[in-house]
C-alpha cells in the first residue's frame, strides 16, 4: 500500500481577512489626502446665451435720400398722378364712377411699383440679412404676428370708444381707399395695398428712420421720431391745407399701428423683413374684412362702423 506524503504547509502564510476601511482622523503623522477637484476648472466659462441676432440695416447713403426725395415730392404731393394724362388712364378717368376708382388704382400701383423696386434694390442685402436674423426664434415671431394685430385693434378700442366715446373719424386717405376697393378685384388690392406698400413704407419709416438714423440717435428717438411720421402720410391733403380730416381720433389708430410695429421692429433685431410681414398682414387682414365681412354684414355694417373702422385701417 503507497503511503500518501505528508502535506506541504502554505508557504505563504495563513490568509489574512480583510480589514473594515479606518474612520476618523487619519493617525498622527500621516498626511491626508487632497479633496478631489469641486466645481467647474480655472478660466472655465459656460457657453454665451443665443440672443436674438441684429439684422445690421447699415449706413445712410445718398440713394437712400435720393428715395426719400422721389418718395416725398414724387408720391405724397401727388406728383405721381400726372399718370393721369397717359390715354389708357386718362380715357378710364373720363368714364363711369367704376372706371374712374380703376384709373386711380393704376396710378397708385404705378407708384408703388416704382418705390418698390427702388427700395428692393436700395434694401437688398439689408433685407436678406433680416431673412436670415429672422430663423432665430421664428415660430414665435409668427405666433406674435396675429396677437400684434389684435393688440393694436384692443388699444384702439379702448383710447378711442372707451376713454374718449367716439365710434371713430374716417379719414379721407381711407374713404378713398375703400372707395377704390369696390372697383378693384381682391387679388390686385392684396398685391398693391397688402405687398407693395407695406414694403414701401416699412423701408422709410422703420428701415431709414430707426434702423439706419440709430447709429447716431438713440434707438428710441429714431421709434419715436418713426412712431409721429407714420400718421402724416394718410393725412397730405390735410396738411396742405386741402383737407380738415386731421384730428386726434383719426390719427390714433395710425399711432397704435405705427407703435405695434417699431415695437416688433426693434426688438426682432431691427429686421425689416419682420417690420414688413408685421404691416403686410393688418392691410391684407383688413382688405379680407373689407371684402367679405362688410358686404356679409350688409345693413348692420352701419350700425357697426366704430368696430369695422378700427378693425379694417389700412396703413
Amino acid at each position: 500500500m503507497t503511503q500518501q506524503p505528508p502535506p506541504v504547509p502554505n508557504p505563504y502564510g495563513p490568509p489574512v481577512p480583510a480589514q473594515p476601511a479606518p474612520h476618523g482622523p487619519p493617525p498622527s503623522g500621516v498626511p491626508a489626502a487632497p479633496p478631489g477637484p469641486v466645481g467647474p476648472p480655472p478660466g472655465w466659462r459656460p457657453p454665451p446665451r443665443k440672443k436674438q441676432p441684429d439684422a445690421e440695416p447699415g449706413r445712410f447713403t445718398w440713394w437712400d435720400l435720393g428715395a426719400t426725395l422721389f418718395y416725398v415730392l414724387g408720391f405724397l404731393t401727388g406728383l405721381v398722378g400726372l399718370l393721369a394724362l397717359l390715354p389708357p388712364i386718362n380715357e378710364l378717368i373720363i368714364g363711369d364712377e367704376a372706371q374712374a376708382q380703376q384709373a386711380t388704382f393704376v396710378i397708385n400701383a404705378v407708384g408703388y411699383g416704382l418705390l418698390s423696386v427702388i427700395a428692393i434694390v436700395l434694401s437688398g442685402a439689408a433685407l436678406w440679412r433680416s431673412i436670415k436674423a429672422f430663423s432665430y426664434l421664428w415660430w414665435l415671431k409668427l405666433l406674435l404676428v396675429p396677437v400684434a394685430w389684435v393688440v393694436s385693434i384692443v388699444l384702439n378700442l379702448v383710447i378711442v370708444v372707451l376713454i374718449f366715446g367716439s365710434t371713430g373719424e374716417t379719414s379721407e386717405n381711407q374713404e378713398a381707399i375703400e372707395a377704390m376697393l369696390q372697383a378693384v378685384p381682391l387679388l390686385a388690392a392684396v398685391a398693391v395695398i397688402g405687398i407693395l406698400g407695406p414694403y414701401v413704407e416699412e423701408y422709410f419709416f422703420r428701415h431709414l428712420l430707426i434702423g439706419k438714423l440709430s447709429k447716431y440717435l438713440s434707438i428710441w428717438i429714431c421709434a419715436a421720431i418713426s412712431v409721429l411720421a407714420f400718421p402724416l402720410i394718410h393725412f397730405i391733403p390735410a396738411l396742405l391745407g386741402m383737407a380738415d380730416d386731421l384730428t386726434f381720433i383719426s390719427v390714433v389708430p395710425y399711432l397704435t399701428m405705427g407703435m405695434v410695429i417699431t415695437v416688433g421692429y426693434i426688438l426682432s433685431g431691427r429686421n425689416l423683413f419682420y417690420a414688413w410681414v408685421l404691416h403686410a398682414f393688418n392691410n391684407v387682414m383688413s382688405l379680407l374684412l373689407a371684402y367679405f365681412l362688410v358686404p356679409w354684414l350688409g345693413e348692420y355694417a352701419g350700425e357697426l362702423h366704430g368696430a369695422l373702422w378700427l378693425a379694417s385701417l389700412l396703413g
